[in-house]
């Protein structure tokens, strides 16, 4: 895909925007579900199966779908066992696209390396697996980036994480413009999108809500990964205020880990229904 014929009109008809702004106006919610299967927190029936991450994964997906706008596996939680663990990520993705196609999925891998490095982890997530999305550090500069977009797919770089140490670095001012480093990183991420409509996003973490709030001011346009709702503290209604709809606000933990019983994909289930209900409250009001 060559960025020098793309028009703003010419977002990927099957790109991860289209289909987010499809599910999300259909459900009136900007839920996604994040699938982060720490082995030792599984409910026993997952840890004695032979694929018990997959496992796992396949009772979330079938449990909660009604509720999600997109997914987002953690690709640590897989690695961490090797072959065999991308194997069951890879089966995650599989029966994920069968089941639920008009669900977009974002792999939450957080690459960053040289461009001709980033080709192949292109190649991988787009042409071989066909996520939709994927989390990439712009530590490394634009050159790092634009192989993902070069193959159609859409990237949410990192710009202000949800950790407590996120202000080691990205709260740094640069000399030149008095910007934080995170600020620079947003407006940059703004001017490659304008190269590759719907194809360029950014993570946002949702405990820092006044951030977050001056940043949809400043980019208005731009896609928000929102993490830190839930377990990490993030206010739903804060975020929901701050972002507005162009946002993808993610739980993970607080719904997918909530029980170890084997009732855990029901229980899971009814944890985003209230989510859910919760966002439909809030999405009237959004912009």
């Amino acid at each position: 895909m060559n960025p020098s014929h793309i028009t703003s009109e010419e977002i990927p008809k099957d790109g991860f925007v289209s289909k987010f702004k499809r599910r999300r106006e259909e459900l009136g919610s900007v839920l996604c579900i994040g699938l982060d299967p720490e082995f030792e927190k599984l409910p026993e029936i997952c840890q004695k199966s032979d694929r018990p991450l997959f496992e796992f994964c396949k009772a979330i997906v079938s449990s909660t779908s009604s509720y999600a706008v997109a997914w987002k596996p953690n690709l640590a939680f897989f690695e961490r066992f090797g072959g065999k663990g991308l194997l069951e990520f890879e089966a995650y993705v599989r029966y994920a696209k069968e089941v639920s196609p008009d669900i977009p999925i974002i792999a939450d891998a957080k690459r960053g390396d040289l461009a001709n490095t980033a080709k192949e982890y292109a190649k991988y997530y787009f042409e071989f697996l066909g996520v939709d999305a994927l989390t990439v550090s712009p530590y490394m500069g634009k050159d790092s980036l634009t192989p993902y977009v070069d193959l159609g797919g859409t990237i949410f770089v990192l710009g202000l994480t949800s950790n407590p140490s996120s202000v080691d670095f990205q709260k740094q001012k640069l000399s030149q413009n008095n910007r934080y480093l995170y600020e620079e990183v947003a407006i940059q991420m703004e001017d490659l999108g304008r190269s590759y409509p719907g194809q360029v996003g950014l993570v946002v973490g949702g405990t820092h809500p006044e951030e977050l709030s001056n940043l949809r001011k400043l980019l208005p346009d731009l896609y928000f990964l929102i993490p830190g709702f839930g377990a990490q503290g993030g206010d739903l209604k804060s975020i929901l205020s701050a972002s507005g709809k162009n946002s993808v606000v993610n739980s993970s933990r607080g719904i997918t880990l909530s029980s170890i019983s084997s009732e855990f994909g029901s229980i899971a289930k009814e944890k985003a229904k209230l989510v859910h209900k919760a966002m439909n409250e809030e999405f009237s009001s959004l912009v």
